[in-house]
């Protein structure tokens, strides 16, 4: 909790969720504000998704930022002990293959759930 306060007394999540913004709106139909919950997903999940609730996205938003938030990638824990045991290269190889899932996952939701 407190290098998420960090982040967000410094301004980074703010203008990190700026620079998502677009991307965010485009693949998942979300707002760029969801981009800090699920850059804060990273460090603590639960946290993460009570982010999402103040948003006011609708149930097939919530539907979309919920189901990328649990595939796009592990929280710090998961991360160390994949580290442990894959190594970099396995970690890294493994973290890509869950984000593409969690983006392509969250764009087809977004055309299923919002329309194109």
């Amino acid at each position: 909790v407190f290098v998420v306060n960090v982040l967000y007394v410094v301004g980074f999540l703010q203008w990190l969720g700026d620079v998502l913004s677009p991307f965010m709106h485009m693949a998942f139909g979300l707002p760029g504000e969801a981009s800090i919950a699920l850059i804060i997903g990273f460090l603590r999940k639960d946290l993460a998704v009570g982010m999402l609730l103040p948003l006011g996205l609708s149930a097939a938003q919530l539907v979309i930022a919920a189901t990328v938030l649990t595939i796009y990638f592990p929280c710090i824990a998961t991360f160390t002990v994949l580290i442990k045991e894959l190594g970099i290269k396995g970690m890294a190889a493994s973290a890509s293959i869950m984000v593409a899932t969690a983006v392509t996952v969250g764009f087809i939701l977004r055309i299923i759930l919002l329309g194109v």
